[in-house]
């Protein structure tokens, strides 16, 4: 009894005795310490080890937008230059970015879509633990970062068709009926505008300053509307200013006073859109953007824009060898979609040319029994706007040796016939499908009456590349695309399927018609040649290609890639 109540004093004692509580404490908080202090240098080191490898990743985003090609090898160089430790994983996903506020920043990369302009890179690392080793798997911990880059890259391009021979005659006849007066001028004249290469920008420039003011900017430009005189002022001052010599001049200010272009207007966002150039001051584009074309394929593109909706309606008799006479009438409607000509952008931008409606009557002399007989082929065409498309810019490391500029380039679908429309005015209208009755061939009175009509189209429009390097762009070379079912003479392919309907009187009636129609087939067949090279002139002036099209990059800006996220 007396042993266990001097045990309970005892305990008693110990529990009041307060001797060395401080140190216990201070050991329990120093141990605390320790562990918080290694906790800290661990979550520091994972999130410096974060931050490198988030600079890295963005890095490595910006290369791999700026050579989508080679994406992976771009994205996986600049890692490892970085000298991220512990790199797990390097994915890429190109795909498409849209640069519209009105869609949330997370759904506007598109994984996948069409047209790729933008690289999503991901990077799994893992960052060293020191302290806290002991605790993990083995000793590191994951590190999952991304970024997105876009590719700032653009380019100038336009779509229409070349002009391999300049004809007078008939630019003259065009000109005058998109700007009205009396255009004259001549082949040299002609040849001199279409060898003389216009600085796009310093153009601009001229023009902005006449128009807008010395402080204005293309933005501006691009909504002012002026006349096709004015811009003809603007190519005489940059010609003037440029070494575009005498006859160029000659040849601009000849058109201006022959014309009435000061009467004819246009906003000038209908013949150029300047794209990510818009913002910038007169003066800037050019470091932005060097882009080209030629003085006459402005000057048309201008006239053609200022008639708008008008519906330009020109007509002219022409001379052409082989043929006794040739009446031509044409009918130029507005470019869909608000296309301008020439447009400054990204991939996915799109250019066309206008819908137009062509009528070539030939005149054919006879031969043989039909010597006294004049033939008509009534050659009516309904051709609908050409397209081309951005498809991509690729300038890689090097742009001079890696530049690639991708158009997808749909040509104008064409319906053709010989015959002739119910009327003219719905010929005329574009807005509805041409009606299209028996073509009057032949007609003399009492001697033979022939009729017949034919139809013939090119359908088969898919879409085909043209891919223009560096040289390509820098000396306007123009790529010409084909569809599949073109065909090489459209009227020997007309001719062939024209069904034919013969009357013959006086001494004709002791003729066969089936001789009849195998002379007038053959007849017409010499004349196709002659009656394709008048056509083919008129339509390469009016830059429209038969189941073709021409299409030139003006310019090309490679400037790397941009983050996005």
């Amino acid at each position: 009894m007396l042993r266990r109540l001097s045990f309970l004093a005892s305990t008693r004692a110990f529990l009041r005795d307060e001797r060395g509580g401080i140190a216990i404490i201070a050991a329990a908080f120093a141990i605390c310490g320790v562990g918080a202090l290694a906790i800290g240098v661990d979550v520091a080191s994972v999130f410096v080890e974060r931050r490198r490898a988030q600079s890295a990743v963005d890095l490595a985003a910006i290369a791999a937008a700026s050579d989508p090609d080679k994406a992976l090898l771009a994205a996986t160089a600049t890692v490892n230059d970085n000298g991220v430790p512990g790199v797990r994983d390097i994915r890429i996903i190109k795909g498409s970015y849209i640069a519209n506020p009105a869609i949330p920043a997370n759904l506007r990369f598109v994984p996948n879509g069409m047209p790729i302009n933008a690289v999503m890179v991901e990077l799994e690392s893992r960052a060293q633990a020191y302290f806290g080793k002991s605790f993990l798997p083995d000793g590191t911990m994951d590190i999952a970062t991304r970024a997105t880059a876009v590719a700032t890259a653009q380019a100038a391009f336009t779509v229409g068709s070349r002009l391999v021979s300049l004809d007078g005659g008939i630019l003259n006849a065009l000109l005058n009926g998109l700007l009205g007066g009396n255009v004259a001028l001549t082949v040299i004249d002609y040849n001199a505008l279409a060898g003389y290469n216009v600085d796009l920008f310093k153009f601009s420039n001229a023009l902005g300053v006449s128009v807008v003011g010395q402080t204005g900017t293309y933005e501006q430009l691009a909504a002012t509307k002026i006349s096709v005189g004015q811009l003809l002022d603007a190519l005489i001052s940059v010609a003037n200013a440029n070494g575009g010599g005498a006859q160029v001049d000659f040849a601009l200010r000849g058109l201006k006073n022959s014309s009435d272009a000061n009467n004819v207007k246009f906003f000038v966002n209908e013949l150029i859109d300047f794209g990510q150039s818009s913002p910038l001051a007169f003066g800037q584009g050019a470091a932005a953007l060097q882009a080209k074309a030629s003085a006459l394929s402005i000057i048309p593109a201008a006239a053609e824009v200022a008639n708008g909706n008008n519906q330009a309606d020109v007509t002219a008799n022409l001379a052409v060898p082989g043929l006794m006479g040739v009446q031509l009438g044409i009918t130029v409607g507005e470019r869909p979609q608000s296309s301008p000509w020439l447009r400054f952008g990204t991939a996915g931008v799109e250019v066309y040319t206008a819908q137009t409606r062509v009528r070539l009557i030939a005149q054919v002399g006879g031969s043989g029994l039909l010597s006294a007989v004049t033939l008509r082929v009534p050659l009516y065409l309904d051709i609908a706007a050409a397209r081309a498309r951005l498809a991509d810019v690729s300038c890689g490391a090097n742009p001079v040796n890696d530049m690639r500029v991708t158009l997808a380039v749909k040509p104008s679908l064409v319906n053709a016939w010989i015959a002739e429309p119910v009327a003219l005015s719905g010929w005329k209208s574009l807005g509805s499908p041409p009606n299209m009755a028996n073509a009057t061939i032949a007609n003399v009175a009492g001697l033979i009456t022939a009729t017949g009509r034919a139809n013939a189209a090119i359908t088969n429009m898919n879409d085909t590349s043209a891919v223009f390097r560096y040289a390509d762009i820098m000396n306007l070379v123009a790529k010409n695309v084909k569809t599949s079912d073109f065909m090489q003479s459209l009227t020997a392919s007309l001719l062939g399927n024209l069904a034919l309907n013969v009357n013959a009187g006086g001494l004709l009636t002791l003729t066969p018609n089936a001789v009849l129609i195998a002379l007038i087939r053959s007849i017409l067949n010499s004349a196709a040649p002659a009656i394709d090279g008048a056509l083919n002139n008129v339509l390469k002036t009016l830059g429209i290609g038969l189941g073709e099209a021409d299409v030139w990059v003006n310019g090309v800006r490679c400037d790397g890639a941009a983050l996005v996220r």
